[in-house]
């Protein structure tokens, strides 16, 4: 008796507040025990699922309705941060999505990780997958599937297309697309799926797009879902290359038609010219003019290259008119003697322009020491030549060393009398005004492009500073040294999209060092987009294929430096 009267003593002193507290002690205790005994259950039932006999086993119905997906799935919920080289995972291009976590109330469904974001009526908004199946195992199909909300979606474009697009490429080569495609008034969380086989190759490789094109609003896509078709349970670091051993290349390096060289330096000139920076560059004969204004400061040899379009088996004769008007516009550029201008005919009925191709070409008749990659519409800043040889006075670099040229752009572009910037200080009151003439170059269109330059810092620096981080969308003007052993532009990139930056990618993959000079810039001389431009802008298909290409020379640049999960083979 005196146990119990003790206990009740005991209870009457006990507060409120302490009795609210056992019962929220007792309530999560009893919680995890159950949770813990269903996940228990979950998987012993997933281990009986993949233990059964062929004969015995699931359809793939019945998977569904099990909800073995989160299990299933090949996609990666991961997301590809911009500093790493890296495939496995989900990545993002210049335009901005959002990631969240989502939860639901269905049975045995774990919660996802969703991606958002605010639609583009003139342009694409997308996010992208790589896989790349293991030979092994033979995959010749899959299910894609995908949920999505949408809020105000609204179509502004004929064609305006939102949902998933996934590029199958076989192991014969071959190419083929499936697409899940959502109308603007979509039920919340509304999942939508598809099927493919292949009905005469083994699968290789999967690109998946998540993406919206010409709507307004926003829309958010939960549960990506990529499940292969094979005959028993694989676990997924099987089944899928982290680092694929070789990129299946769909088409080889691209080939440029008849090469002539029409402006030679001479060996004197060369050998007076050696310790001098070369600028390196390339032009479509319909754009000639721009180097009038560009080359307009610059003192010292350049190495050029023209394309002209001409059709197909056409005569020599023919192109006698194109080589009168070039050599009429090359009088009014004033170029070194030392240096080098190379003709180029290509196909009119190749679509695109092989902008790597021909900057290789550029690049192997430079004859000086050090070489300036730059885009034919970029100013270079007065004294060039003299602030780059006070630059190597001042510090030791080593041959992978890459000098950052700050890139800026005119607002609109300035007339004829207008005088560039003649020092920093000039350029920067232009920047810096009320109502500014320049600013960093395309800050606004793709921030991250030049964002780690950090002008901020250059606006103070008086000395060149290095940078210390990557981002794989970064692509500034550099000069480098050039040796027998730099790194090339990869050339299965052509036309618009990813042939700069793949560049500079391989740089880091290298081992470069980054160098931003002080005192050197480049202005962007506005003009009309290009055709190539607007079609990359605003065909998804196309951008699908270009980002396919940028994983794959990921894969190759993986291998070659030996990066991430290719460092252990």
């Amino acid at each position: 008796m005196s146990s119990v009267a003790k206990w009740k003593r005991t209870f009457r002193q006990t507060n409120t507040f302490q009795i609210i507290l056992c019962v929220i002690l007792f309530h999560s205790l009893a919680s995890i025990f159950i949770i813990y005994v269903h996940l228990a259950w979950f998987f012993s039932e997933e281990e009986k699922l993949w233990d059964k006999t062929d004969e015995t086993r699931y359809s793939k119905k019945e998977f569904v309705f099990w909800n073995m997906r989160s299990v299933l799935n090949a996609l990666s919920s991961k997301v590809i941060s911009n500093d790493e080289i890296a495939l496995t995972g989900w990545w993002m291009d210049h335009a901005k999505w959002d990631t969240d976590i989502r939860c639901f109330n269905q049975k045995w469904t774990l919660c996802s990780k969703g991606f958002s974001t605010i639609c583009k009526s003139d342009g694409i908004r997308a996010i992208y997958q790589y896989l790349t199946f293991s030979k092994e195992f033979n995959i010749n199909g899959f299910e894609l599937s995908i949920t999505a909300t949408a809020d105000q979606l609204e179509p502004q474009v004929i064609g305006a297309s939102v949902g998933a697009l996934a590029l199958v490429k076989l192991n014969d080569g071959s190419v083929e697309t499936i697409q899940i495609q959502f109308p603007s008034n979509i039920d919340p969380l509304t999942m939508k799926s598809v099927s493919f086989s292949a009905s005469h190759s083994s699968i290789n490789s999967v690109t998946v797009m998540l993406m919206c094109y010409g709507y307004t609003g926003s829309i958010h896509f939960t549960d990506p879902v990529l499940i292969p078709r094979v005959s028993s349970y694989v676990p997924k670091q099987k089944l899928i290359e982290a680092c694929p051993a070789e990129t299946l290349r769909i088409h080889p390096s691209i080939t440029v038609g008849k090469i002539e060289e029409i402006f030679k330096a001479n060996n004197k000139s060369i050998t007076d010219h050696y310790h001098m920076v070369t600028l390196v560059t390339q032009v479509s004969m319909e754009r000639l003019a721009t180097l009038e204004r560009s080359l307009q400061l610059w003192e010292g040899p350049v190495s050029l290259v023209i394309y002209v379009t001409t059709k197909q088996h056409s005569e020599k004769s023919s192109f006698e008119w194109q080589r009168l008007y070039i050599q009429k516009k090359l009088k009014n550029i004033k170029l070194a003697s030392s240096s080098h201008v190379t003709l180029v005919f290509g196909d009119s009925k190749n679509e695109d322009y092989p902008i790597n191709a021909l900057r290789n070409i550029a690049i192997r008749q430079v004859k000086s020491k050090y070489m300036f990659l730059l885009d034919a519409d970029f100013q270079p800043s007065p004294y060039f030549q003299q602030k780059f040889a006070t630059s190597l006075k001042h510090s030791n670099f080593d041959q992978k060393t890459a000098f950052v040229i700050p890139a800026f752009e005119y607002i609109e572009l300035p007339q004829r009398s207008d005088n560039a910037p003649q020092t920093k200080e000039e350029l920067l009151q232009l920047l810096h005004r009320e109502e500014p003439f320049i600013l960093p170059f395309r800050i606004s269109e793709s921030s991250e492009s030049h964002r780690i330059t950090d002008y901020w810092k250059w606006y103070r620096a008086d000395k060149s500073y290095s940078l210390n981080t990557f981002c794989d969308k970064y692509e500034p003007y550099v000069i480098l040294l050039k040796t027998s052993s730099i790194p090339y532009y990869d050339e299965r990139f052509s036309g618009y999209g990813m042939n700069k930056v793949t560049h500079i990618t391989e740089l880091f993959a290298a081992n470069f060092t980054f160098i931003v000079l002080p005192d050197m810039w480049v202005l962007h001389l506005p003009h009309k987009i290009s055709t190539y431009a607007v079609e990359f802008l605003q065909n998804a298909h196309q951008r699908l294929q270009n980002r396919m290409e940028r994983f794959e020379f990921i894969a190759d640049i993986m291998n070659t430096y030996k990066i991430g999960h290719c460092n252990n083979i």
